[in-house]
């Protein structure tokens, strides 16, 4: 809820210094950058701080965004995007451990249009791929009632997910400075996907040095296609050289 209040005043009170100028006629007219200030911009993505702030729990990816005039109103961009995590809990004779990997990359195109001096606002294309790494692992002691024999049983999941996607964007830029802006942006993703699921089921025995052993495994692939929307994506802070 605060990071949709923070984009839609970000947004907001674009709309209105744009709109309550005193001179529209010289505001409308387009003002871009001179090349003397340079035709690349990287950015970074300030979500990770954002999020963090305001949920603990959350771990957000890095992301770096560059991008390189290539035209007045015309842009090239580069989109590159990680997150590592890991998370154990131990309890008595119970292990639990979740480890995540994602990363991705996009490039694209995009078109700028002056709402005024401060101002810009600009739509584009991206083109991406990536892909996801998913290992949890559930460890407990077992007991065979049979042979009255206690051992160590583990289960692995394994979730390894590739998509490739396109999606169309919109966003606006605000100028701090003729160097430094801020810019955000709306994305309608459009995805093919393939999760591969695996399933490994082990025992060992109590004693010191000993090895699990495999006694099962067995897994699916599930197809993952659709369309999403995604409002917010993040504040970038951009550095033109």
């Amino acid at each position: 809820m605060k990071r949709t209040v923070i984009i839609t005043f970000f947004a907001l009170m674009g709309c209105i210094h744009a709109f309550s100028q005193n001179h529209p006629k010289q505001d409308e007219a387009p003002v871009f950058v001179p090349d003397s200030l340079g035709k690349y911009e990287l950015g970074i993505n300030t979500y990770f701080a954002f999020d963090r702030w305001m949920d603990q729990s959350i771990r957000s990816p890095f992301e770096i965004l560059l991008r390189r005039k290539i035209k007045t109103d015309r842009m090239l961009r580069l989109r590159v995007y990680g997150n590592l995590s890991r998370s154990r809990k131990v309890e008595f004779t119970t292990t639990d451990m979740d480890r995540l990997g994602k990363y991705g990359l996009a490039i694209g195109h995009e078109w700028l249009k002056a709402i005024n001096r401060k101002w810009q606002w600009y739509y584009g294309l991206e083109l991406e791929g990536s892909q996801d790494r998913r290992h949890i692992l559930h460890e407990r002691m077992g007991w065979d009632a049979a042979t009255d024999i206690s051992f160590w049983e583990k289960r692995d999941n394994y979730h390894h997910i590739d998509r490739l996607a396109l999606s169309p964007l919109a966003g606006i830029r605000f100028s701090l400075s003729p160097r430094l802006l801020f810019s955000t942006e709306f994305r309608l993703v459009s995805s093919l996907g393939r999760q591969r699921i695996t399933i490994e089921d082990s025992t060992k025995a109590l004693d010191e040095g000993a090895r699990y052993q495999l006694q099962s495994t067995g897994g699916h692939t599930i197809k993952e296609n659709g369309i999403r929307f995604q409002p917010y994506t993040g504040i970038f802070l951009n550095y033109r050289f």
